[in-house]
């Protein structure tokens, strides 16, 4: 099955692509809802790992790397890197959606809570502590009976246990060539997970700008105030599709 989901949206043909990746244990489908926001003024896609809703029984990828270039033969056949891309990636998907721009040389790329690379690397992906930190994450405030709230959190817990490994694949290869495209690098003032150093840190990916903003909220703020992202995202896709040529 393929990685890319899309929703109608009237786009003409000139208007900039956002593409999207989850954070660990996240789906496509949240994705849904930013394109109706957004209406024809972009192109929603997102990626959907293996793993999840409707790729439920499929095995996951091996690598980052396998991600990447199945995304971006995607891309192609689609016809979307002739068209100003923006690349946007939510915490572990914001590590994919680096190594993704480095393979496609995006207009911009944008990260969500998401430690520079260097950090990554230092750290090895994401840990068991984390699995267990953000499946609790997902079901808190649930008013579900506590057996299907439990059940639900397990369900959560191996699929980030899935999306841990595939972070650990990653490696931060030392004068790899810089991205040439502005970096938007956006924290959360409440987020436990990700310092402001280590997202200052996106300076050293590129050679183009970074431009760093911090919200207020969590480190699930593109889920719980996903409004507020997308102002911010939609000046993002507004100055990109200005500077392209008529």
């Amino acid at each position: 099955m393929t990685y890319l989901r899309s929703w109608p949206n009237g786009a003409s043909p000139a208007a900039p692509v956002l593409l999207c990746l989850p954070q660990a244990g996240a789906s496509a489908l949240q994705f849904q809802d930013w394109q109706v926001r957004l209406g024809p003024g972009a192109t929603v896609c997102a990626v959907q790992l293996p793993g999840r809703e409707d790729r439920w029984g499929e095995p996951p990828p091996a690598s980052i790397a396998e991600v990447v270039g199945a995304v971006k033969a995607e891309l192609a056949d689609a016809g979307l890197l002739d068209r100003p891309l923006v690349v946007f990636g939510d915490s572990l998907g914001g590590l994919i959606a680096y190594e993704l721009a480095r393979a496609v040389g995006p207009s911009a790329l944008v990260v969500c809570v998401c430690r520079a690379p260097v950090h990554w690397a230092r750290q090895g992906g994401l840990h068991e502590d984390d699995v267990e930190r953000l499946a609790s994450a997902s079901v808190e405030g649930s008013d579900l009976p506590p057996e299907l709230v439990a059940e639900l959190r397990d369900i959560a817990a191996e699929v980030l246990r899935r999306d841990a490994e595939l972070s650990k694949t990653f490696h931060d290869v030392p004068g790899t060539e810089p991205l040439r495209c502005p970096v938007y690098a956006w924290g959360a003032v409440a987020d436990e997970t990700v310092t402001p150093a280590q997202l200052d840190d996106w300076r050293d990916v590129t050679t183009g700008p970074l431009h760093r903003h911090d919200f207020a909220g969590g480190h699930r703020i593109s889920r719980d105030d996903p409004g507020t992202v997308l102002g911010r995202l939609s000046r993002v896709l507004a100055d990109i599709a200005e500077e392209e040529p008529s």
